[in-house]
């Protein structure tokens, strides 16, 4: 009888040692970010130290899946500009990409950059943020007129044939405008009579920029 019971008891813990073998549990022993990080011959696969020819069921990762950049939530760009950048609070204005038949207003409380490189564009007007600063390319040809800047610095560049006629920068702390061989150059009002150099304006002259 007794030897009965030894033979049932050797089955049984035969049996429940069988079953255990049989779950495959994963551990964090092999688990790996780089090569570095896997020994005896083994690979980093998928975030497991596996040996040659071995798988893992699936990669490690602890990174946030998305589907792309994150917007950036702070940033609402106004219906008339073509573009805007966050870090620099800039409206961009691209004349190539919208009309600019009309009068060209730039948002308050902006910087912002128009691109007048179409022919004829801007030719009614564009003003500039009262307090921010402005940049205006008149690329094209009989680009610019009537340009006004506000108090902030005004960099305005005259490229285009026949382009800027009537520059208006006295309030700006800071005006340049620089003329082209082939640009008109009509009627451009500097921040003060000292800082014309007579092809534009230069905020480089002494005491022709006063900007923060």
């Amino acid at each position: 009888m007794k030897l009965v019971v030894a033979w049932l008891t050797v089955l049984v813990l035969a049996a429940i040692t069988a079953g255990s073998c049989s779950i495959n549990h994963r551990t964090t022993e092999f688990e790996c970010d780089t090569q570095a990080d896997c020994t005896g011959g083994r690979t980093c696969t998928g975030g497991y130290c596996v040996v040659p020819g071995g798988s893992v069921d699936a990669p490690k990762s602890d990174a946030p899946k998305t589907d792309g950049p994150l917007p950036d939530a702070g940033m609402v760009c106004p219906p008339q500009c073509t573009s805007c950048i966050a870090g620099t609070n800039t409206c961009k204005i691209d004349c190539a990409v919208t009309s600019c038949n009309g009068n060209v207003i730039c948002p308050p409380g902006m910087n912002c950059e128009v691109a007048c490189t179409v022919a004829n564009s801007c030719r009614n007007g564009v003003q500039c943020p009262a307090t921010g600063n402005c940049t205006i390319t008149c690329g094209g040809s009989g680009s610019c007129r009537s340009l006004e800047c506000g108090s902030g610095k005004c960099d305005v560049k005259c490229t285009g044939a026949q382009s800027c006629r009537g520059v208006d920068c006295n309030q700006s702390c800071g005006c340049d405008v620089s003329c082209g061989l082939s640009a008109s150059c009509e009627a451009v009002s500097c921040t003060t009579f000292q800082c014309d150099t007579g092809l534009g304006c230069s905020s480089a002259i002494p005491n022709c920029e006063s900007c923060p």
